[in-house]
């Protein structure tokens, strides 16, 4: 918030004395927004790269209304504030600090977009840039199918495109189960489906999970084990009073889960995680084109 201050004052300078940046300001604005749109950038490689469109959206909005308000109903000593947000050390690579991280991004990004619009074009942007994609973008055969990606816990599902393994959950015996990665736009699911007693080629789905920040890896001893982390934390249910007791939560709240799958051998294990690596891909791809607009107007800052 103390950013979005800045970025208050510093529109309402503009305005005021009806003034333009010179060539040495521009020039620090410029470096600004490009270490903004560095980290933003970087966030499409994260945990949460299928979230950042909705919550750019929302940002847009939330800060266009503070940039638009006006000087009377603002209080003089607001660029006085701090907000000391204070995170425990351990479980910094949690989905949760994942989120908080990626909202603070786009926060300083769509600060930077508002300011750079307005000094280029004088005017505040009434909506943002972005490609319009529909659920069979990028879409792969598996989806045009059978329709995976609108599978539920407890769906029935094809296997033809599952890749077969085992998987024991919380000290149960080891399961034979399908994993069918499966990326639809910017959504991504990772299915795990056990054969359907009576359809031989069908499944039913026993757990999802997203797709975004799994980070398949293959284990260094078992060649034939295959690490994922699933993203636990589920920003809609995160309520006001689990934001004010986060301190006092024990670690366990704030960790991810941990799926090991076991394939036949190691090079179906690579088949697996070229799958999903594939999908994954496919998931950022999408989001990489709804985004591209806003990241290719340059409103001439390269030529300056």
């Amino acid at each position: 918030m103390m950013l979005w201050h800045a970025g208050w004052c510093l529109q309402k300078l503009l305005v005021f004395h009806k003034m333009e940046l010179d060539s040495d300001n521009l020039l620090l604005f410029t470096t600004s927004y490009d270490q903004s749109r560095v980290k933003f950038m970087k966030e499409l490689e994260g945990v949460w790269l299928d979230h950042i469109p909705d919550t750019l959206i929302a940002e847009l909005e939330s800060c266009k209304r503070v940039l638009e308000q006006p000087t009377q109903y603002k209080d003089p000593l607001f660029m006085l504030e701090l907000v000391l947000h204070q995170q425990p050390t351990n479980g910094q690579r949690a989905s949760y600090f994942a989120w908080h991280r990626m909202v603070d991004v786009v926060k300083a990004f769509v600060l930077h977009i508002q300011l750079r619009t307005f000094i280029f074009k004088g005017a505040l942007p009434e909506k943002p840039l972005l490609n319009m994609i529909s659920s069979s973008t990028n879409d792969s055969g598996v989806i045009r199918s059978s329709n995976i990606s609108s599978a539920s816990f407890g769906s029935n599902v094809s296997l033809e495109y599952g890749l077969p393994c085992g998987i024991s959950f919380s000290n149960s015996e080891i399961r034979d189960i399908y994993v069918i990665p499966v990326a639809s736009g910017i959504v991504g699911k990772l299915l795990l489906a056990e054969k359907h007693p009576f359809r031989s080629r069908h499944g039913v789905v026993i757990a999802i999970a997203p797709l975004a920040g799994l980070c398949p890896k293959i284990d260094e001893q078992h060649s034939s084990w295959l690490h994922l982390r699933i993203r636990e934390f589920d920003p809609q249910f995160y309520s006001i009073k689990g934001r004010g007791n986060q301190l006092s939560m024990p670690d366990h709240y704030w960790a991810d889960g941990r799926w090991t799958l076991g394939f036949p051998n190691a090079r179906a294990c690579e088949e697996a995680q070229l799958a999903i690596l594939n999908e994954m891909g496919k998931q950022r791809s999408a989001v990489e084109y709804m985004l591209a607009p806003l990241l290719e107007d340059d409103f001439g800052l390269a030529q300056n």
